[in-house]
């Protein structure tokens, strides 16, 4: 039975064994276009086995799994992956809740390869924990056609657009904070100082998929100068795009920009040959849904964020020792 199996350390594993495992992560990631690119693979697994990267995992050739994190500050993020209709998953969280530094203030937690119903259990048993939020999500996703070609070429209202890079990475991160402000969202990038920042240079730099400077945009208000909203594209294949994030100044929201820097954004991208475009939304975003779905986006794929912070009296037990 796999709940009689014992959860190891990553630390001084097998390598190939590490990397067929991050291996079969990298391909449910893929099936929904979070894909990590690159050496990803190779370097998790050296990483896990040299201890340099907490990791938990049960090996085994049918079922199997892998759970790790990486630290950011004080924020850690992780990732759990079971094989389908293993009841591996409760065993791998606990390892490595229970292993988290007294340091680490919250974890990020991600899931892959458990069936819909061993997730769901999973899930509900973490979200007993003190601290715990969960937050579900959806991939949307539309083709381009020809009409999308007919979209808006200039914004509104006198307004400016520019491109993404002509912004420094501190004003586009304060739109990102700002746009996200007391939400779920903002629980995503973490919110420990800089952490939009540091995720929208890996975004510039490619590392998350090829950026899209031709189908990415700034709109700034130019009399007195301030920046109101962006949209942010890569490219995940030769077909398809993404648009990663759609930005508003929340004093200007309920005016069409978001419509507007959508829509640019999809002319721009059937100019660019792409065929079709996904995008991420949390359910709880109920407003960005409805305009997604304006534009006839339809849901393909969910996913769920398990989200733990430490309670304050955990966190002050931990520094008085």
């Amino acid at each position: 039975m796999a709940a009689a199996r014992a959860v190891r350390p990553t630390a001084g594993a097998r390598r190939d064994e590490l990397e067929e495992l991050l291996q079969q992560v990298r391909r449910d990631l893929a099936a929904r276009d979070e894909g990590p690119t690159g050496a990803w693979v190779a370097e998790t697994a050296a990483e896990l086995a040299a201890g340099t990267k907490p990791g938990w995992f049960v090996p085994g050739a049918g079922a199997a799994g892998l759970a790790f994190y990486a630290r950011r500050g004080p924020a850690a993020y992780g990732h759990l992956h079971a094989a389908p209709g293993s009841d591996l998953g409760p065993l791998l969280a606990a390892a490595l809740l229970e292993h988290l530094p007294g340091d680490v203030a919250s974890l990020d937690l991600g899931f892959t390869g458990l069936d819909l119903e061993h997730e769901r259990a999973l899930v509900a048993e973490l979200a007993r924990r003190p601290g715990s939020t969960v937050i579900p999500r959806q991939a949307m996703e539309r083709s381009l056609t020809p009409a999308d070609a007919r979209g808006p070429a200039e914004p509104p209202g006198g307004l400016e657009r520019l491109p993404v890079r002509a912004l420094t990475l501190e004003a586009l991160g304060e739109l990102d904070r700002a746009s996200f402000a007391g939400t779920v969202d903002e629980l995503l990038l973490g919110r420990e100082p800089g952490a939009n920042q540091r995720a929208l240079e890996a975004l510039l730099e490619g590392r998350l998929g090829r950026f899209l400077d031709e189908a990415s945009a700034a709109m700034l208000e130019p009399e007195p100068v301030r920046l109101l909203g962006a949209i942010l594209t890569t490219e995940r294949s030769t077909r398809r795009a993404m648009v990663v994030a759609l930005m508003v100044d929340p004093s200007r929201r309920r005016l069409g920009l978001g419509r507007f820097l959508l829509g640019w954004g999809l002319r721009a991208l059937w100019a660019l040959g792409y065929e079709c475009v996904r995008l991420w939304v949390s359910l709880a975003n109920e407003p960005a849904i409805r305009l997604y779905e304006s534009f006839g986006f339809r849901p393909v794929v969910s996913a769920t964020i398990y989200r733990w912070d430490r309670p304050a009296s955990s966190a002050q037990a931990q520094s008085a020792r």
